[in-house]
């Protein structure tokens, strides 16, 4: 066991395990959480520090004073909307019958019903979107 302030590359291990789990088993949080029998703050918190430890090594260290480089010419510029930014959805209080379509479960528990007839440019809008708000 490390010492206090030293990370233990142990508990380190098994959370980031714990987290592929519950990535991988398609529970929310708390239900994965209440059937292992781990506190849902634990998970939160080193969900949150495991990022944070990923984001540090990946970017390079920086000693104080150092050099930063101007960010390209473009990175003011704002974006250019070639299309919208969003779509409006219906939401419907009872499931629809998907004749001949399919479902997606999304590893968040969320559902997505597709009937056969959609379009497909839609259809990857909306999966943009639902992958984009899992970052």
């Amino acid at each position: 066991m490390a010492r206090k302030g030293e990370r233990d590359p142990e508990r380190e291990r098994f959370w980031r395990a714990v987290l592929k789990r519950r990535e991988q088993s398609g529970l929310s949080v708390k239900a994965f959480c209440l059937r292992q029998r781990l506190s849902e703050a634990s998970y939160y918190f080193w969900r949150r520090e495991l990022a944070r430890r990923d984001r540090e090594q990946r970017s390079p260290r920086r000693h104080k004073g150092a050099f930063f480089p101007a960010l390209p010419a473009t990175a003011n510029k704002p974006p250019v909307a070639s299309q919208p930014l969003f779509r409006e959805l219906a939401i419907l209080s009872e499931p629809a019958s998907v004749d001949g379509g399919l479902e997606i479960l999304l590893p968040d528990g969320c559902r997505v019903r597709v009937p056969s007839r959609v379009d497909r440019q839609l259809l990857a809008d909306v999966l943009g979107a639902l992958e984009a708000r899992r970052c």
